[in-house]
């Protein structure tokens, strides 16, 4: 069985919070990414320490909502965020 993906922000993106949302720059591909409050949330939770369990658990868990639910959300936000190279996993 293969282990579960801890995920990080790629290197080399220039990211910026405003407002409690988040702008991210991808200088190799040119293209720049708009994080509303929630994906941005699930962004700067992407450290390479967590699971997309253990982030869906913490959120689920300060904001006093459903864990399931939640993670469906967080895995959605994660497959895109990989789909267009804002996340990587974390080797070793």
């Amino acid at each position: 069985m293969t282990p579960p993906q801890r995920l990080r922000a790629r290197h080399g993106l220039t990211v910026i919070e405003l407002d409690g949302e988040g702008v991210v720059y991808d200088a190799d591909s040119g293209n720049l990414h708009h994080l509303n409050h929630t994906a941005w949330l699930v962004f700067s939770l992407c450290d390479g320490t967590g699971t997309a369990r253990e982030l869906s658990a913490d959120i689920a868990d300060a904001f006093e909502m459903d864990a399931t639910e939640v993670e469906h959300q967080v895995r959605s936000l994660l497959r895109t965020m990989k789909r267009e190279e804002l996340v990587e996993a974390v080797r070793g």
